[in-house]
């Protein structure tokens, strides 16, 4: 049951889309999935509503009951409580597995905190879109180099390498990403972005599978999905061999997520025509 003086108030699969991910795009939101039979959430509970106050108006604390919302928490590989997941920017960007001291917990939220560089990233993004972005993208790499445990700022230069067609050097910040977050979601969707952008721009000869695996690819990444994923796979029932069909649908199905309407549908039919 909910307690109604707690700072750090409850959430669910409903709520989730507007208390957390759209919240975090104004401040960080650290999400405690906890449990009713979980003794250490019980530990750390307190340690939460601590912190909740004194970050008040710069980050916010909620929790999601794991076991009343199973959904939530499988949908952010949650396996063990508690979790704290702290989100910013709409996307996962840290996390604490188990309960963790109250000192640890406030680094966590401390380095996601604004700070100067932030509004300097903010600053390039801007600058790109006023025309100069050989100029943003040497801002967005200082600060890369800088702070290279920044997530943002990698993200944001590997979205702008992409959308210029420098594809060699979003590969090979990829290839370099820091181990805490290599195999985060939110490079996971910059790996599958940057591989339909490569095929989308991919020299074909006209009417050739090629040239319309590529033109599928530059549907998918105007928006139309369903479109794409259709001729996508029309090209794989008439050459099922063809690997790098696959692997661009898989591509597909990491930008659209698992809980997408078109995903299971597609994926379903991927398999059928596979096998």
């Amino acid at each position: 049951m909910s307690d109604p003086d707690s700072i750090v108030r409850a959430v669910g699969d409903a709520s989730f889309a507007a208390a957390v991910l759209e919240r975090s795009r104004a401040q960080p939101v650290v999400v405690d999935f906890w449990a009713a039979w979980c003794g250490p959430c019980r530990m750390v509970a307190p340690v939460l509503e601590r912190l909740a106050a004194e970050f008040a108006g710069r980050a916010e604390i909620v929790k999601v009951d794991a076991d009343a919302e199973p959904g939530v928490a499988a949908r952010y590989g949650v396996r063990s409580l508690p979790t704290l997941a702290l989100f910013k920017g709409g996307v996962l960007a840290d996390a604490l597995i188990g309960a963790q001291p109250e000192g640890v917990i406030r680094v966590l939220i401390e380095r996601h905190l604004e700070q100067p560089s932030d509004r300097e990233r903010a600053a390039a993004l801007a600058q790109a879109r006023a025309g100069d972005v050989d100029g943003a993208l040497a801002t967005l790499a200082r600060l890369v180099a800088d702070e290279p445990g920044r997530a943002e700022h990698l993200l944001a230069l590997l979205d702008m390498e992409i959308d210029a067609g420098r594809f060699e050097a979003a590969a090979k910040r990829l290839e370099e990403a820091p181990l805490s977050i290599a195999s985060s979601p939110a490079l996971a969707a910059r790996r599958a972005r940057l591989e339909l952008a490569e095929r989308a721009q991919a020299p074909a000869e006209a009417g050739s599978s090629a040239a319309r695996q590529a033109a599928a690819a530059r549907e998918f990444l105007a928006g139309r999905h369903a479109e794409a994923l259709d001729a996508w796979l029309e090209l794989l029932r008439a050459a099922p061999r063809v690997r790098a069909l696959p692997l661009t649908l898989k591509a597909a199905f990491t930008l659209l997520g698992d809980e997408h309407e078109l995903v299971a549908r597609s994926r379903r039919r991927m398999a059928s025509l596979l096998h």
